[in-house]
């Protein structure tokens, strides 16, 4: 199980805690993109390698489009 400060998740966690978004092929390339809308909430990014026990450099992108109400400026003349 999942000890807080450890970085483990076991298999366990993710038995009881299902995907709430994942590529839909798992594919061997170097770069994937996916964009997805999720509700507000804690999620926990898992970077994966094609094959097992291999180590890898990661890179991840979150653009966000949110929109924002900005007050209009009015100059003086």
């Amino acid at each position: 199980m999942h000890t807080p400060g450890n970085g483990h998740l076991g298999k366990d966690f993710f038995r009881y805690h299902p995907s709430k978004a994942r590529s839909k092929t798992y594919i061997n390339l170097r770069e994937v993109f996916n964009r997805f809308k999720l509700p507000p909430g804690d999620y926990i990014l898992v970077p994966t390698t094609f094959e097992p026990h291999q180590e890898a450099d990661f890179f991840r992108s979150e653009p966000w489009n949110v929109a924002i109400d900005l007050p209009e400026v009015r100059l003086q003349s």
